[in-house]
């Protein structure tokens, strides 16, 4: 059994500063594996978009992270863009150096690399990640096609 809020406004930041305005609703997936998904409309495109910029993309998703999906598993949720004719799935990174910094769970091995250094090999399982306990960045990430069990839980 799908799960849908309805489309609430939320305002944001450009990247100018500026302010601008989209609406976004949370779904769930009716799969054996529950995702949760960030649904991102843009409807004003005077306003600058979250698929274009990833800077955008990143303060909105980790605020929904923070305030509506806080102490959910990251590895179980999934961020939707849509944009005039364009629904677009855009995979999401740990910002490792915050996670750390946050006192979050991992595994550190240091590794002897010549001449007398050092370096340190980070290693985080992906169920540790938990939304609002560290920020996520989209910025290399590429707009895939949306899969079907996803598509379905937004109709």
């Amino acid at each position: 059994m799908p799960y849908q809020t309805p489309f609430l406004p939320v305002i944001y930041p450009d990247e100018y500063g500026r302010p601008c305005a989209l609406q976004f609703r949370i779904a769930f997936t009716s799969t054996t594996e529950r995702l949760a998904i960030i649904h991102l409309r843009h409807v004003n495109q005077e306003h600058q978009s979250p698929l274009i910029s990833s800077i955008v993309r990143d303060h909105l998703l980790n605020r929904i992270l923070d305030v509506y999906l806080r102490g959910v598993a990251v590895n179980a949720i999934r961020l939707i863009v849509e944009d005039s004719e364009t629904l677009a799935l855009f995979a999401f990174e740990v910002d490792i150096h915050d996670y750390i910094a946050r006192g979050n769970p991992y595994d550190a091995t240091h590794i002897t690399t010549g001449r007398g250094t050092f370096s340190e090999r980070v290693a985080i399982r992906s169920e540790s990640v938990i939304a609002g306990r560290a920020c996520v960045h989209t910025a290399h990430a590429k707009p895939v096609r949306v899969p079907k069990d996803i598509a379905d839980a937004l109709r």
